[in-house]
């Protein structure tokens, strides 16, 4: 079957092609312009060798530079990831991250981004992309630092990096080769939020330059809380010196970044569902999830049962992170031959993770259920009362409330040090340029966390809920400030305190040969992954008195896991490309590239009481994941103007194992749950750009046909179905006009089709329209206004679950779209 996918893949290509060289001839009617520089042309550094363009490299690769993201204005770091195609995240997760980044159909089975590795700069800011409560979107934030954003899928990112068969996403640093820089200032117009921000670079000599640039935040944001949840810095910078006669140059980096982002947990709302089809969605009375979430004044901080055993005040202050990294990276070109590059990054980073997450129920179901209470009589609930705000104390009578957890995780390190090594050599066969390459990684990544989930009890309201307290019957308190259990919402699994640390080694091997009509290239890299540390699990719960009232607790003090054991893989990857033209190449592409399961590997009955993996641990240690591609890259004049193409079929599957925390996945509804499953893909991804004068459009689209089959009862594999979360289509497009030399307009537009969730029930596609506004008062000073979301679209896109199906309409959950949120800006550029 796979086998005739390819096919149809290949006859489809061969139809583009044949379009692609024909455009040229309706171009030839129009006058011809100079070509000017295009992204075909960008000379990739990501995941590769660093000395091939786009359009004479056999893999599927985007830039973006900082220009079009800013065009575009994202509303969180994930949604600019959806300007990359092949990329599919809802984009819906705020600014503090959390966001599940699927690649090309390959669904993200809990959480993070399993198989896309983030980097700065070359290096990944953490080794693993679904580190629980550490996914990799925390630690990055784009900002005016960044010349652009590169995105390689498949192909050279299963040898080229380590942890990421999907794709390499890299952020690319400016560094002042031309002088100047900017600041600009953002404001909020109806909401608080203000972001400052600024770069300068320039040369110091003919051989030495620097750039430096960053940003500061503050504000409550547009899903406003009634306090500023928002409050950030990140301040980079580099020192580049060249060495004379062109043999290469030495650059130190630096970073340092203290964030408070807010991350959207979801909102009710409500729909039709018509056996598994869901339509008329719409938001909740009371709770609209384009402008309402469920932080508020009333819970912006709260209780835990700490590490060191007593009870602790903590902030509600989303994710938080710091980091301080200092870097460096070397270029030398030995002789007309052989050169050698080396990187290399040093990182000590913290953060934390405290969140209010949502679940509707209804009152009713909370009225006669029983609180546990270790060593005393379990507590009936007969009433629900208002904890805090002006109706503090009264009886609760709504329909509705939300029950789920107040959760706060200590990211105590998550440090890391890393280096990538290659040497490099180039000869002339007489049949082609031969490049040798030999690199060695390295990176040790540190893991110390503690979590705290507490059971907790608020209001289904988006204006600054309130904590809800429950009592028996003869009027006694059974929580304090909504929290009937500290560290046990999820049982005994997720009240856990681990130190672990990760050390990945990767030796790998490239040739390539570079002739006059075609490439070819293969590459292997040996993975090494050692594991060290502890983790501890939840204990037997126990009371606490909080306030007067007995809590039932669970403390980080149960069954202790030892890592002690290495895990060795290999990953390969071949390609062709064929040069029709100048203006014209095709490639194809196989690739087997493995991903190593880190901390979700543990506290999943795969480690042996010595340390070592058991056999089933040692199978799900590793996911593979198997690709084919099939691509097109075509350039040239259009209607007289000029286009660039980048199209890519492909097909693949994997299998991944990954421990669940939570009951969101889980059968049964229970926490903590190891899922094995199978899955593949097929689709299309495509990015285009066109300039004519003064306008420009960049486009990209991901079509997938993913499939999951789930392990059976008796532990054999079951039937491929459709894989939840993955629309068939994504797609983002941006056009800017240049009305005159003072005056330019902007709309973009982002959206997919349907997609389905766990119960197979399908939720509508849809699309929101942005839409931008510049105006040069000065040459150097510019203001703009932005619009996200113009017509204020209910777009659901994070699909999550139902509520309440004994209602018409009925209440749902999910993650919607911000709605219309309006900016305003001034940019000085000097």
């Amino acid at each position: 079957m796979k086998v005739a996918r390819f096919s149809n893949c290949v006859s489809a290509l061969a139809l583009v092609t044949a379009l692609a060289a024909g455009a040229p001839a309706v171009a030839q009617q129009a006058p011809t312009q100079q070509a000017e520089p295009d992204g075909l042309e960008v000379v990739i550094v990501t995941a590769s060798g660093g000395n091939r363009t786009q359009i004479n490299s056999s893999v599927s690769v985007t830039t973006v530079n900082a220009q079009a993201i800013a065009d575009f204005k994202p509303s969180s770091e994930s949604e600019l990831l959806r300007m990359i195609p092949g990329i599919q995240v809802a984009g819906t997760a705020g600014p503090g991250g959390n966001s599940n980044i699927a690649v090309r159909g390959l669904p993200v089975a809990t959480g993070g981004s399993p198989f896309v590795q983030i980097q700065e700069d070359g290096l990944p800011t953490v080794l693993f992309g679904d580190i629980q409560f550490g996914n990799n979107d925390y630690w990055t934030r784009f900002d005016a630092s960044v010349a652009n954003v590169e995105g390689v899928r498949g192909g050279s990112a299963s040898t080229y990096a380590s942890q990421a068969p999907g794709a390499v996403i890299n952020y690319i640093s400016n560094t002042g080769a031309q002088k100047g820089g900017y600041v600009q200032l953002n404001t909020g117009l109806g909401f608080d939020e203000n972001r400052l921000d600024f770069r300068y670079g320039s040369p110091i000599s003919d051989q030495t330059r620097f750039h430096i640039g960053g940003f500061v935040k503050k504000g409550a944001g547009p899903l406003d809380p009634g306090y500023d949840v928002s409050n950030s810095y990140q301040i980079k910078g580099n020192l580049t010196h060249d060495f004379a006669d062109d043999k290469g140059f030495f650059r130190v980096l630096f970073k340092i970044a203290d964030t408070q982002e807010p991350n959207y947990t979801g909102s009710p709302a409500l729909a039709t569902i018509s056996g598994k089809k869901v339509s008329n969605i719409k938001a909740f009375p009371g709770f609209d999830g384009r402008k309402n979430s469920n932080y508020s004044v009333y819970n912006k901080d709260f209780l835990i049962f700490n590490r060191d055993g007593v009870l602790e005040r903590v902030a509600m202050d989303g994710i938080t992170t710091k980091a301080t990294a200092l870097g460096g990276q070397l270029r030398y070109n030995i002789n007309d031959n052989w050169s050698v590059d080396n990187n290399f990054r040093w990182t000590d980073m913290s953060g934390g993770f405290a969140s209010p997450f949502l679940n509707v129920t209804t009152r009713a179901s909370i009225i006669g259920s029983t609180i546990s209470r270790p060593g005393l009589p379990n507590a009936t609930v007969a009433s629900i009362r208002y904890a805090a705000g002006p109706r503090a104390g009264q009886t609760f009578t709504d329909t509705y409330v939300d029950n789920n957890v107040n959760v706060r995780t200590n990211i105590r390190d998550i440090g890391s040090t890393a280096n990538d090594f290659k040497l490099t050599g180039k000869y002339d066969t007489g049949f082609g340029a031969l490049t040798a390459r030999v690199g060695y990684f390295y990176m040790k990544q540190d893991i110390a966390m503690d979590w705290h989930v507490n059971k907790s009890l608020r209001e289904v309201n988006g204006n600054n809920p309130s904590q809800l307290d429950l009592f028996d019957a003869a009027g006694n308190k059974l929580t304090q400030e909504g929290i009937s259990g500290y560290n046990n919402n999820w049982g005994d699994c997720c009240a856990r305190d681990y130190d672990l640390s990760y050390t990945n080694t990767a030796p790998y091997i490239a040739l390539e040969l570079d002739a006059e009509k075609f490439a070819l290239d293969g590459s292997v890299r040996f993975e090494s992954v050692k594991a060290r540390g502890t983790t501890v699990a939840g204990g037997s719960e126990f009371l606490v008195n909080s306030g007067g009232v007995q809590i039932a607790t669970i403390r980080a003090n149960g069954a202790r896991e030892r890592l002690g054991y290495t895990r060795d893989y290999t990953s390969w990857s071949v390609g062709a490309l064929y040069k029709v033209n100048e203006d014209t190449s095709l490639f194809v592409r196989s690739s087997k590239g493995g991903r190593f399961n880190g901390d979700r590997q543990t506290v999943s009955g795969k480690i042996n009481a010595d340390g070592s993996l058991t056999q089933a641990g040692r199978t799900a240690s590793v996911d593979f994941v198997n690709q084919d591609e099939l691509g097109l890259k075509n350039r040239g004049d259009l209607l007289g103007g000029r286009y660039t193409l980048e199209l890519t079929l492909l097909q693949g599957d994997f299998k991944q194992s990954t421990f669940e925390l939570s009951a969101t996945r889980c059968p049964g509804g229970a926490g903590g749950c190891v899922i094995d499953a199978k899955y593949e893909s097929s689709g299309a991804e495509a990015y285009a750009t066109y300039r004519n004068g003064p306008l420009s459009v960049i486009g990209n689209a991901t079509y997938s046909n993913a499939k999951i089959s789930r392990p059976t009862s008796t532990g054999g594999s079951g039937p491929f179905t459709r894989a939840p979360g993955i629309p068939d289509l994504s797609f983002t497009v941006a056009a800017n006009y240049d009305l005159n030399d003072k005056i330019t307009l902007g709309v973009s537009s982002t959206g997919q089709t349907s997609s389905i969730d766990d119960a197979g029930r399908e939720y509508p596609g849809a699309a929101i329209l942005n839409a931008t506004a510049k105006y040069q008062i000065r040459d150097n000073i510019e203001l703009s206004l932005s619009a996200y979301n113009l017509f204020n679209k209910f777009d659901l896109r994070g699909n999550g679950g139902v509520a309440d199906p004994t209602v018409n309409p009925t209440v749902i959950s999910g993650n919607p779209a911000l709605g219309r949120t309006v900016t305003a800006a001034i940019r000085y550029t000097f």
